[in-house]
């Protein structure tokens, strides 16, 4: 059976975390794992909201168009199960701290407690649109999230959030004492008022969905980044602030991270909820996370469908963490949970600012070097789909590879949605020119050159014409370092998929997997296996 896993994304960083760790579950990180994954935002309209999903809905496609039989797999892409939820605060009617608590009838009614609001919120506070988030107020955010998540679970109406509560409550009582790993920052709005209350939020969310018999916070271990201000945007204008009445603005990042880590480090509550804390953060604010959309921007944008941030390496190194909790000696944990006591753990990147595979995994049982195999492979197989002169997948699929046979039973959606996973992942072609996948904007915000994992050349080319030229055959990997060594040669007059194509028949020769029953994940596997092979990759 596959072992359970449960993560909640808050917040725009968040969503974007969550992004690279769906691209970490299609490079096979996640074996034999059903993931479930919460995306919670107070802006249900942002752009980081929809790319999330657009990229969710390519990698469950990918990898099986019936929901039923999508199962977790091993030694091979797509091989996590994800089951995807989504959760936002309902604020289309009452859009304002005002209208969501009826603050005039409280004034009237509760005096008391008007006027401990009024002592901790300003009028401006209590009165700006909660639709695009919390705006850098966590004293608001955080009373609003709870207060949100536990009317959800108060509500007669289902919801996503009480299905994912439903199956981390089976776990519990089930026995298997689940981990759960928050993903978010602690310098904005809704992840940083969210990050400190989640655990207590959905264990009295649970338990009020299970008339009492549910005990999260004693069963579940829990743990978080903390990841720090690493972007800046533009300041908004004397007329946005008046007519906004709360902007965030990212002067302010690096005060609120520091307070936050103050907090983190002091707070009992805090400490005796989570068990493990992953610190991360850049030594500035240099990224331009909407620099692409930079002669478009007229003014601060603050959530909504223009929000859409380019990715950057440390929402990668924060989806690692993920996987690090995830293989997290329980018994330690165990200790933790009982002594009340935390681990606050960080990872330190080289000072020349070249990143090496053992920064985002550790190097430990080799862990680096299988990190360093999963993600080139991925990298490869994208050429196999995106290169249109090769365009494997669908020309086995409708069966223009004669020698190929007894993959027409996969459905040309599944297809679809691979090709367009890809073009996520790495590049994609508009009138000629590629514009940029994730992979690409993790590379760019590293300062681009050899800084970022695998050889500069895979970054340099810019259209398709470049792209169908590139030697991806022994130019994937840096030359130093884990991979260096793998590469393929071609022969004189041979080429990149002729060598592969041999190599992937040999492979189906010897025996296609059995034990997996969609024939387009079948067809993965062999691709999987075949690159290394032809990668000499043991």
């Amino acid at each position: 059976m596959a072992k359970q896993y449960f993560v909640l994304g808050i917040g725009g960083t968040g969503m974007r975390c969550i992004e690279s760790l769906i691209h970490l579950c299609a490079m096979g990180m996640f074996d034999d794992t059903e993931i479930h994954l919460l995306a919670l935002d107070t802006d249900k309209n942002n752009g980081n909201f929809s790319r999330l999903k657009e990229v969710k809905e390519a990698y469950v496609n990918s990898k099986n168009l019936d929901k039923a039989n999508r199962t977790a797999l091993t030694d091979t892409f797509f091989s996590a199960d994800i089951k995807y939820y989504e959760f936002s605060p309902n604020y289309e009617k009452k859009s304002t701290f005002n209208d969501v608590f009826n603050y005039g009838n409280t004034k009237y009614n509760s005096p008391e407690e008007a006027d401990l609001a009024d002592l901790v919120l300003t009028d401006n506070v209590e009165n700006f649109n909660l639709r695009h988030g919390y705006r850098a107020q966590t004293h608001l955010g955080s009373m609003m999230m709870y207060h949100s998540i536990i009317e959800a679970a108060r509500s007669r109406m289902d919801s996503e959030l009480k299905q994912f509560l439903q199956v981390l409550i089976a776990a519990c009582n089930g026995g298997s004492d689940p981990k759960v790993f928050i993903l978010g920052s602690v310098f904005g709005g809704t992840g940083a008022s969210s990050i400190p209350i989640i655990p207590q939020a959905i264990s009295e969310a649970a338990s009020i969905m299970s008339n009492g018999a549910a005990n999260i916070l004693g069963r579940a271990y829990f743990a978080s980044t903390l990841l720090t201000a690493y972007f800046s945007f533009k300041a908004p204008s004397a007329d946005e602030l008046k007519e906004q009445k709360v902007i965030a603005t990212s002067d302010k990042f690096a005060l609120n991270s520091q307070v936050a880590m103050m907090f983190y480090d002091d707070d009992t509550t805090v400490k005796n909820t989570y068990q493990r804390f992953y610190m991360m953060g850049t030594d500035g604010q240099g990224w331009d996370p909407m620099v692409r959309e930079k002669d478009k921007i007229t003014k601060t944008i603050t959530g909504g469908g223009d929000q859409k941030n380019d990715s950057h390496y440390i929402e990668l190194l924060a989806a690692s963490a993920a996987l690090d909790f995830y293989h997290c000696d329980t018994v330690h944990l165990k200790e933790n949970k009982s002594a009340g006591e935390t681990d606050y753990v960080y990872r330190a990147v080289d000072g020349s600012g070249k990143f090496e595979f053992k920064d985002f995994v550790g190097n430990k049982d080799n862990y680096d070097k299988d990190f360093a195999k999963k993600f080139g492979m991925l990298i490869a197989f994208s050429f196999l789909c995106n290169d249109p002169d090769i365009d494997f997948v669908e020309s086995v699929r409708c069966n223009k590879q004669k020698e190929i046979t007894g993959f027409d039973g996969i459905d040309v959606n599944q297809v679809e949605y691979l090709k367009k996973y890809f073009r996520l992942l790495n590049v994609r072609n508009v009138n000629g020119e590629l514009a940029e996948g994730w992979i690409r904007q993790i590379h760019r915000s590293t300062n681009g050159g050899d800084n970022f994992l695998f050889n500069p050349k895979l970054f340099a080319f810019h259209t398709m014409k470049e792209l169908r030229k590139y030697d991806w055959n022994k130019n994937l990997y840096r030359n130093e370092g884990v991979g260096k060594d793998w590469t393929f040669s071609v022969g004189i007059f041979g080429s990149k998929f002729d060598t592969f194509k041999k190599k992937f028949i040999e492979q189906l020769h010897n025996g296609a997997p059995t034990t997996i029953t969609n024939t387009g994940e079948r067809f993965y596997k062999l691709v999987y296996d075949t690159l290394c092979k032809i990668y000499n990759i043991n």
